[in-house]
């Protein structure tokens, strides 16, 4: 290669890094912006996470709300037993937050228990300072309750939170906080400015704190569940997630199908173009499966070139209409691969089971799709075999044993 030739090769490399780069920090942004892109799994993950850090955080404000009761009595000049019962009140209102999430353990309870401690928390700030006369004196112990925002913002950094739902909850309190100001005539003050200043800084660090942490909670998600080549489930996550949806299908008397896909004849690609082009097989196989897919449905990498695809509330024939679009795609697939002149073509066989009963169990689904499967390859592969229909041609000696974990 020439020299110049070889100087516009490497300014392509780097502008598709650029790019590349580019496109991985947009959808970054997009993912620690909204928890509208989180896959159901993580967002579980997450509630448990918050969950935990909620509950210790309304004990511990319970117990700090009963350590000031002391220096109200003794410093500040406000009419007896008004703020004692406004923080019982607020000490009641954190309780019934851990109450609620004893037996819950969702994200959309865990914003909903936060968005009641931000509320609970800021309605105590308001109707105090009313009790005070809105107080500004910083020579005063009373200033103390007029710090409440800054001690509320700051808070919020213990929680993995997106861009979004954090604002959306500071917002409430400087909406509170400006009230409180307009109320008090001090929100004009050069102090006042300072202030907001001061706590804007303040708000921008919690939000980074919240989004690094978010972040690195996604990072060890993704090492822990994901398949590293097909970026789809990894073995054991795929049989985790599926084990407990299909224990919650049954319990609701729902159909619950399972496809178990093999590629065709992949340790000839192996063989004859090399492991890359085996490695590129599969994330093209998986990239031909997800426009197949629905959210609820479950898909990952079993192992080697066999995928497994768990279909929620899917009867049998819903599921052979899902196998031959899977099937079509794949088979419309066309590998590309530097030095060849022809693109890699490939084809999968897809084996069916669907639950019928409640005595169906999940070791028995996957043995059913493992023996139709082995019909199908027998058939002559590029194709789909339902053990209902093949139930009877089956020999029972060619069962596999399958993982003791999905037992």
């Amino acid at each position: 290669m020439k020299p110049k030739q070889l100087l516009n090769a490497n300014h392509i490399e780097i502008r598709d890094d650029m790019e590349f780069s580019v496109r991985r920090f947009i959808v970054s942004v997009k993912e620690l912006s909204s928890a509208k892109r989180h896959a159901a799994s993580f967002n579980t993950t997450r509630a448990t996470y918050l969950r935990s850090r909620i509950i210790a955080l309304c004990y511990t404000w319970s117990i700090l709300c009963f350590v000031w009761i002391p220096v109200d009595l003794l410093f500040v000049d406000a009419p007896n037993g008004i703020l004692f019962s406004l923080r019982l009140v607020l000490v009641a209102s954190l309780l019934f937050v851990v109450r609620f999430l004893q037996s819950r353990n969702s994200l959309h309870a865990c914003r909903m228990a936060l968005g009641s401690i931000v509320i609970s928390m800021n309605i105590f700030y308001l109707a105090a300072n009313h009790v005070l006369g809105y107080p500004h004196s910083i020579n005063s112990i009373t200033y103390c309750y007029t710090l409440l925002p800054f001690v509320q913002v700051v808070m919020l950094t213990i929680f993995p939170l997106t861009i979004r739902e954090s604002f959306n909850l500071m917002i409430v309190t400087a909406l509170t906080q400006v009230y409180v100001d307009v109320q008090s005539g001090a929100l004009l003050t050069l102090d006042t400015f300072a202030l907001y200043w001061i706590q804007t800084v303040i708000g921008i660090l919690v939000i980074w704190a919240q989004t690094s942490k978010l972040h690195m909670m996604m990072r060890l998600y993704r090492h822990a569940t994901l398949d590293p080549l097909t970026g789809v489930y990894n073995r054991r996550m795929l049989l985790t997630l599926a084990k407990r949806d299909f224990e919650n299908t049954r319990t609701k008397s729902r159909p619950y199908s399972v496809l178990l896909m093999d590629l065709d004849r992949f340790k000839r690609v192996n063989d004859r173009y090399g492991h890359s082009a085996g490695d590129l097989v599969l994330k093209g196989f998986t990239s031909a499966v997800q426009p197949a897919l629905r959210k609820s449905d479950i898909f990952g990498r079993y192992g080697g070139e066999e995928f497994i695809l768990f279909l929620p509330k899917c009867n049998a024939e819903h599921a052979r209409q899902v196998a031959e679009r899977i099937m079509e795609n794949v088979r419309q697939l066309e590998i590309n691969m530097e030095g060849l002149a022809q693109p890699i073509e490939i084809t999968t066989s897809i084996g069916i089971s669907t639950s019928v009963s409640k005595d169906d169990n999940f070791s028995s689904l996957l043995e059913k799709a493992d023996l139709a499967l082995y019909e199908a390859k027998n058939h002559g592969r590029d194709c789909s075999r339902d053990y209902e229909e093949c139930e009877q041609r089956v020999d029972d000696n060619c069962r596999r044993p399958w993982l003791e974990f999905a037992n």
